[in-house]
């Protein structure tokens, strides 16, 4: 089911689509600690192949690369209504 993480709440995550290809974690771990290592990143990919757990580490600045390199659906841009 679909729900949002209180550490990030503008993306919407639907853990059912999620594959574990671990993209978004590569982008995050790329970007914000210089290296391809997931366990750094600022989103966090767990569970098992049935049930997959995602969620942000408070470090998480929302700035949505996660979504643009999803590319199951898994995570979707909350749009803020002003």
């Amino acid at each position: 089911m679909p729900h949002r993480d209180p550490n990030n709440d503008k993306v919407l995550i639907d853990p059912d689509k999620c594959t574990g290809c671990l993209n978004c974690q590569l982008i995050c771990s790329l970007v914000y600690a210089d290296s391809f290592n997931p366990a750094r990143a600022r989103i966090m990919i767990g569970g098992s192949q049935d049930k997959r757990e995602i969620h942000f580490t408070e470090e998480c600045t929302a700035c949505k690369l996660c979504i643009e390199h999803c590319v199951y659906g898994t995570l979707e841009a909350i749009e803020e209504v002003v």
